[in-house]
């Protein structure tokens, strides 16, 4: 790897002459270079993409330890030149990257202790916090003005408030601002949406990826309410939560509390508070009980996935034992000592033995085990720049890591020392562990739960023990906090509905994990289980629902408050795009006004989609219902989407419920030349599925007037439609609305993103290729100008069907079908493509087309961009003989149904059929089919059929 590494910055260098000479005048070098090479993978891929980062990492006055404010005044100094948010952003990413390579051959030469090393990376972080605050709150002024009062803090938590960061750690952080109030600006608003708006900002900027990489993982969960609580709070409903409705863990959690960026008064103020929280007298037994059962709950955890002995930070013995042990002990007596209240472990390590809490041979221990497990910990992070935590089970990649541990000889010698060394380590860590809280009298009062072994065995587990501990993380509640009573009380009428659910469903253990995870996504609010508890049906669908869709069983894991609009799956989820937008419209009125307008769409079509899945999976709708009900939601998006990418470019305010959109035949008023939005492919046909992409093209009258300010029509829509892809595309913390493919313009990628219609007319009538006619076949206006709508018909008419398709025609379109299915169906030996494949989808649907464009001049109902019933209307006029049209419509919905079962089975699938495997299985019960076996057959034979019929019409 280390030479490797070295050729690849040879070959990266803009002057190989340059760097040779570089490594000569500098010998030294070439033994950093390949430590480095050796050490990290991830620091030699920053090197190779900034080689100007190495002659720099040569110079003797960047090699030492470098403040906080130093590194704020580089970062500040490399981001000033820029001038737009986005720029400023990419030079804190380059910045940021170029210190970590500083901080992590300091540390992999030997040149900066876990102490030094840990405080860098936490005043890196702190410095770049700071930056990004300064990126952003500008364009909140300018936008909504000073909030009053003004202050405003970014508090660390965690490893980051301990000033012992990881290479790969989340920061764990809470925003705090002074007081409520509102803003003194154009648009004036609530200090809450204010800065409410700012920690969105932040997070956008911190955690967004762009082709400089993204700045920082952000982990919010520590704050009020968790993952349910606003973004940003008031200092006064800090105090309001801990005083009333906080758990201990909660409060344990401010041990860290640190102030990192934004108004220094404020942040004193915090941490001020947060110390009176977290050292409160009169609860330390019970605190350090508290402690003891969640490390109790973490060893359970890491139990049942096999991880308890290798995860060198959750295991027995490991990083968080120590933590916990410091962490007792400070709040067991904390409160009476203020000396102990330390926010780093190894600082306090040393406190506590000053005071005597510790004997100094307990502490020196103590601190030799932390630095170690810290060190392999940064081996295995420093890497590949991956949060992991787990020593490799790989015998040679053990090895490695003994390596660059610095443990010479043989990788059998190596191995053996390492492991005996942490054997050794986690013995001792764990043996004070369990001495402190045995001495404590603390107990893991573990309330026995509400089910009999019998029940649990007459479910029919396929992995019994699992199950059982299934159900014993889903009664302790997942760490760091126990279920409170009032959850467990809910759990104690869920969990016997449950088992009893669990027998009728045909993978139990899936559900079962499932509802493991949503449980534990829920927390405390137990009004999801009740009405699970009190409705069996709608927990046996539950069940079912989970069963047959990983991805979007995630999805509502993650939200569970979604539940609620899971009402009786028999209802038909027959909402057209227009009822979408009223729905829309309706939950923007129940939601904060402070929810960015593109979580707001992105919300609300991860809802819709689950209420269809749900519709389908557990009501039984037919796949081209499915395809209708994706379509209808798609449209609904894309209408709501387009109006806001036109705000933006008009420089306005989005309105949030879309109330201007009128049943997908917007205009503009007049304002600007006509525009329509066509959609093709499966959008076109209404045929979408879970996960589809959009194809999408855009066209606007060129006779109409122009755009705001008297912009050409085209500069205008050029905008907007960018400005759409963005809206449409983007991946943020509330995932992706859609793929969106742009390419089926004319002229393809590089051409301008909207083209007025007679452009488009003079295309198809040129240059345009048969496969480009080919694709419009699917074409349908979905948005936009009913008056363009019916011009771009008639042109479908004229340019696509008009001229027919000549036998030359057939062969080119036989030629492209057999190219995709080498290229892109690449079928072998344990390889289906339902797709791409031999006798795929992609075969009917050029079969359809083939014959709409052969025939469609004479008749208009063969104009139709639906495949299925373009086929239906193929055997009415005997253009194919009727049972080889039903039949060939039979195999696409088989098909069809097979891939939307797979999609909605795995969170990424391949499209291509499992030959063996639970996915296979799970897809023999969705097609009603006994075995996977039995599936693989009927597919076959699906195919072979298609193939057939593909051949007699398009060719062989």
């Amino acid at each position: 790897m280390a030479l490797n590494n070295v050729e690849r910055l040879a070959a990266a260098a803009l002057d190989r002459v340059a760097f040779y000479t570089l490594l000569a005048d500098h010998p030294e070098a070439i033994p950093v270079l390949v430590t480095l090479g050796a050490q990290s993978q991830f620091l030699a891929d920053a090197l190779v993409r900034s080689p100007q980062i190495f002659p720099w990492l040569l110079d003797p006055r960047v090699m030492t330890v470098r403040g906080r404010e130093v590194m704020r005044e580089e970062i500040a100094t490399a981001c000033r030149p820029f001038r737009t948010p986005e720029a400023r952003a990419n030079a804190l990413r380059r910045v940021k990257r170029r210190e970590l390579c500083r901080i992590g051959l300091r540390d992999v030469l030997g040149d900066a202790d876990l102490v030094t090393t840990t405080q860098e990376l936490s005043e890196l972080a702190d410095a770049c916090l700071g930056e990004a605050w300064v990126i952003v709150e500008p364009a909140l002024l300018e936008r909504y003005g000073p909030p009053r009062p003004a202050a405003f803090a970014i508090i660390a938590l965690g490893k980051l408030g301990g000033q012992e960061l990881n290479y790969s750690s989340d920061v764990d952080l809470c925003f705090v601002y002074e007081a409520e109030g509102e803003t003194d600006g154009p648009e004036v608003v609530a200090n809450r949406v204010y800065f409410a708006r700012a920690a969105e900002a932040l997070l956008a900027l911190l955690t967004g990826m762009t082709e400089e990489g993204a700045v920082y993982r952000v982990d919010l969960r520590l704050r009020p309410e968790g993952t349910g609580g606003s973004l940003a709070l008031p200092l006064a409903a800090y105090r309001q939560y801990h005083e009333g409705r906080s758990a201990l863990w909660e409060r344990q959690a401010l041990i860290k509390a640190r102030f990192a960026a934004g108004d220094p008064r404020l942040g004193q103020a915090f941490m001020d508070w947060a110390r009176t929280v977290a050292y409160h007298a009169g609860v330390e037994r019970e605190a350090v009980a508290e402690i003891r059962a969640m490390k109790n709950r973490i060893d359970r955890l890491l139990r049942a996935r096999g991880q308890q002995e290798r995860h060198v930070k959750l295991g027995v013995g490991g990083i968080r034992d120590v933590e916990f042990h410091i962490q007792a002990l400070q709040l067991l007596y904390g409160a009476q000592d203020p000396w102990l209240q330390e926010r780093n472990s190894l600082r306090a390590l040393h406190r506590l033995a000053e005071r005597g809490y510790l004997t100094w041979e307990e502490s020196g221990a103590l601190v030799r085990a932390y630095v170690f497990l810290r060190t392999v910990e940064h081996r295995l992070q420093i890497l590949h720049a991956l949060q992991t935590h787990t020593l490799p089970g790989d015998p040679a990649e053990l090895a490695k890591l003994a390596r660059r541990l610095g443990y010479a000889g043989e990788a059998e010698d190596v191995r053996r020392r390492f492991l005996a060394d942490y054997e050794r380590t986690r013995r001792t860590v764990r043996s004070a562990f369990e001495e402190f809280f045995t001495a404590s009298g603390a107990r893991d009062q573990a309330s026995p739960p509400p089910w009999t072994a019998e029940a649990v065995a007459a479910v029919g587990f396929a992995d019994p023990e699992r199950a059982r501990q299934n159900l014993r993380l889903l009664w302790d509640g997942p760490p760091p906090a126990a279920s409170p009573h009032a959850v467990r009380a809910a759990l104690a009428a869920v969990v016997p509905v449950a088992l009893e659910a669990l027998r009728r469903v045909p993978d139990p253990d899936t559900a079962l994990d499932a509802l493991e995870r949503f449980v534990s996504g829920a927390g405390p609010r137990t009004a999801y289980l009740a009405r699970l508890g009190h409705t069996p049906g709608l927990l046996a669908d539950f069940l079912t629902f989970f069963t047959r869709s990983e991805r979007l069983a995630q999805a509502l894991i993650a939200r569970p408050e979604l539940l609620d609009e899971l009402g009786d799956a028999t209802e038909g989820p027959r909402r057209s795009a227009a009822v979408l937008r009223r729905a829309f419209a309706e939950r923007a009125a129940r939601e904060p006004d402070d929810l960015d307008p593109g979580d707001r769409l992105r919300r609300f079509k991860q809802a819709e989609e689950i209420r269809i899945a749900w519709q389908d999976l557990v009501g039984g709708l037919s796949v081209p219902g499915v395809g209708w009900a994706l379509t209808e939601l798609a449209e609904a998006c894309l209408g709501l989407a387009w109006e806001w990418a036109e705000a933006l470019v008009a420089g306005e305010r989005p309105r949030p419920a879309g109330a201007s959109l009128h049943a997908g035949a917007a205009t503009d008023g007049g304002a600007h030349s006509p525009v329509l939005v066509v959609g093709l492919g499966k959008l076109g046909g209404r045929e979408l599925d879970y996960g589809s992409d959009l194809d999408l093209v855009v066209l606007y009258a060129e006779d109409g007037p122009p755009g705001p300010g008297g912009r050409p029509a085209h500069v205008h829509y050029d905008q907007v439609v960018d400005r759409l892809y963005t809206i449409l595309t983007a991946i943020t913390r509330t995932g992706q609305a859609f793929r969106v493919d742009l390419r089926l313009r004319q002229g393809g990628k590089g051409t301008a993103l909207a083209h007025s219609l007679a452009s488009l007319d003079a295309y198809l009538a040129g240059e345009a290729l048969l496969w480009e006619r080919q694709a419009l076949v699917k074409a349908r206006p979905v948005w936009g100008d009913p008056r363009l709508a019916r011009r771009f018909r008639e042109l479908h008419r004229r340019r696509v069907f008009a001229p027919g398709l000549s036998d030359a025609g057939r062969a080119e379109i036989h030629r492209v079908r057999t190219r995709m299915e080498r290229e892109l169906g690449q079928e072998g030996p344990g390889r289906v493509h339902l797709k791409f494949g031999r006798g795929g989808l992609i075969d009917i649907e050029f079969l359809a087309q083939v014959l709409q464009l052969a025939h469609g001049a004479r008749h208009r109902g063969l104009r139709i961009p639906s495949t299925r019933g373009a086929l239906e209307c193929l055997g009415a006029l005997g253009l194919l003989p009727a049972d080889r049209a039903r039949a060939l419509r039979e195999a696409y919905d088989f098909e069809r149904g097979l891939l939307r079962s797979l999609r909605l089975a795995q969170a990424r699938p391949p499209d291509c059929l499992p030959q063996t495997g639970q996915v296979l299985a799970r897809l023999a019960r969705d097609a009603g089919l006994p075995s996977g076996r039995a599936l693989v057959r009927r597919h076959r034979e699906v195919a072979e059929f298609v193939r057939g019929e593909y051949a007699r019409v398009v060719g062989s």
